[in-house]
This record gives structure tokens, sequence and C-alpha cells, in this order.
């Protein structure tokens, strides 16, 4: 394991879209998304999809300088067509419409389609959260997940978030998919040789999987409730965005490159003020969570809220690092080599 240091890294991820053509605000929403995912511990959905996303601009997947459309259906509504963005552009895109909408309208939502894998879902809550407002964002994804008592895949992970304003810097910030365990997990099980979890997949049986090479489907998190939340976001994000069905989108990490995914987003906004005093709502949202962590439990473990991990986690790597796996890492010595730039290792 590497730790690598978050400027370094940033340099050599900005040389290396800036020899890409995209422009200076584009390049900020990709960099940042994955940063901000990788200091917060959301590994899965960091800076180690830099690789793939520089095989969609390369390939044509993605583009590099897309056109975007632009709908104000009615009030606060609008939908827009990404035109085959990266995803962390084209959900950036959107979270910025929808944060203008919310302060004039009171409330929006955004539908995306024709957009690409936007990273983690809580990139686009944050931000709407360090505007003082309500966030929400939705995407649905390729299929990896089986309905419950299923065994063929029919659903993506289709994760989304939620994020709200507290006292300070304090956010409270839930992302999650609604499988119940991501598809890296099991990938990373495949390299290391480590046995499966019971209720993370299914074999083509319908039973437990218990190694990796065993795996059918990933199973819905909480059984028939993870399938509802799954069923859900692909309403919103397929029908509602005009997007193909999960079962009927290429799979991320494969080919072709040259063919566009078609993904569909869905992002709301809800501007606290229109309700309440939004440092009323601050306090009462920094109240609620100073309650919830001071509850009593006989374990080891501290009650924790959504968000506190992450925030643990944005300390330790600002100071120390991210870490990088040696494929990962190799990942990002040939990148910077290819832009002339130093890949600082701290430890």
């Amino acid at each position: 394991m590497y730790r690598v240091s978050v400027s370094s890294l940033k340099q050599i991820m900005i040389s290396v879209l800036s020899q890409r053509k995209l422009t200076n605000q584009h390049i900020e929403y990709v960099v940042n998304g994955l940063i901000e995912a990788s200091i917060r511990g959301i590994d899965t959905h960091g800076i180690r999809l830099f690789p793939t996303y520089i095989r969609e601009l390369d390939g044509g997947r993605s583009l590099a300088n897309p056109t975007f459309k632009f709908e104000q259906a009615s009030g606060g509504v609008m939908k827009i067509d990404a035109g085959n963005a990266l995803g962390l552009v084209a959900g950036m895109v959107a979270t910025s419409s929808a944060i203008k909408l919310a302060k004039e309208q009171g409330i929006a939502a955004v539908a995306v389609e024709n957009s690409n894998h936007f990273g983690a879902a809580s990139y686009y809550t944050l931000t709407m959260a360090r505007e003082g407002l309500l966030g929400m964002s939705f995407t649905h994804s390729d299929a990896l997940v089986a309905p419950f008592n299923g065994v063929v895949p029919l659903f993506g992970t289709n994760p989304l978030s939620y994020a709200a304003p507290g006292e300070k810097d304090e956010i409270f910030c839930l992302d999650m998919s609604t499988s119940q365990i991501c598809y890296s997990k099991i990938e990373n099980c495949r390299q290391t040789g480590i046995s499966l979890k019971e209720g993370w997949a299914v074999n083509k049986n319908g039973h437990d999987a218990s190694i990796s090479n065993e795996v059918s489907a990933l199973k819905p998190l909480g059984n028939h409730k993870g399938q509802g939340l799954a069923m859900f976001v692909e309403i919103l994000c397929a029908i509602l965005a005009n997007a193909p069905f999960d079962h009927e989108l290429s799979h991320f990490y494969s080919e072709p490159f040259d063919k566009p995914r078609k993904i569909g987003h869905f992002f709301i906004a809800l501007n606290i003020e229109v309700f309440q005093n939004l440092s009323f709502f601050k306090k009462r949202m920094s109240q609620l969570m100073a309650i919830t962590r001071e509850q009593e439990t006989p374990l080891i473990d501290s009650i924790i809220v959504p968000g506190d991990i992450e925030t643990v986690s944005t300390y330790e790597r600002v100071r120390f690092g991210i870490p990088l796996n040696k494929n990962e890492f190799s990942d990002f010595e040939a990148l910077s080599k290819e832009v002339d730039r130093e890949l600082e290792i701290l430890e």
C-alpha cells in the first residue's frame, strides 16, 4: 500500500485532463469530485475511477467538450441532455442548475439524460448542503443486482444520497447503494482470496455465494426493501430521465469504450429558507446529530450518524495522503510519466 499526497494526485489529474482539452471548469468538477470521495474514504468512487474515465474519453464513450441542452419544463423543473459528458461533469452542471433553481423557486428537480458514471452521489448533495439547501441525488447503473429471490442481475446498485447542513461545517450526509454491497468488494475478494460474507451475493442456484467465482448477482439491501429502493431510483433515472433500463446499460469497466452508455441521473434541491430560518434549521440539525451520538450503547463502538466516518477519514487523509494499492499506484505512475509530473509518496 502506498500513501500519495493529495496535491500531487490533483496536479497529475489536472494535467492529464488538460491534454484531452477539457475546459478548466469541467476539469475542476472531475478532479474535485474524485479527490473528495477518496479523502472521505469512499475509495470505490474516488481516484481509482480516474483511469477508466480516461479510457472513456480516449475511446469516445464520453466527450471532452459535450454540448448540453437545457429545458426548464415548469417552475423548478429542468431537463438536461448532457450530450455524453463525463458523469462528474454532467452531475455538477445539473447540481449548479438545481441550486440556482431552488434559490429562485424554493424547490428544484433536475433530470439528466445521456450521461455516464457520475462517481459518488454525495459529491452533489454535499455541494447543495454547503449552499444552505437540502440535497438529494440519484443515479442508476448497469445491472449487477438480482431481484429479491432472483439470481439474474436486473438492477444496478443504484445509489442515492441525502445531505442537510448543520452548524459550522457539520453536514449530515447519507450516501448508500441499494445493494447489500458494491461490486468492487467482490472484486477485492477475488483478488485476495477472501471468502464472501453471508448475504452479499447469490450463485446461479439462488444460494449464498461463498467465493467470488460463484457469484451470479449481488443481493439487494434488506431483501425486498432494497429491491423497492432500486426500482424507485430506476423510475427517476431511467423512466423520468428518459434513459435505458439498468439491464440495458453497458458495463462501466467493460468494452465498448467508443459507445455512449446513456446513463440517467436525478437531483432534488430544497431551499430551507422557504420553510424556516436557515440558522434555526442548522441549529436543530446539529442538535439531532448530537442527541443521536450521545445515546447509550452496550457495545464497544460508539453511535455515529451519516458523515461521521467520512469526517475522520478526511482529517487523516489530507494529512497523510490517499492510500493506493499496487495496481492503482501503477496506473497513476504511468499517468504521471505521461504528463511529466511527480507522484509524491508520503509513506
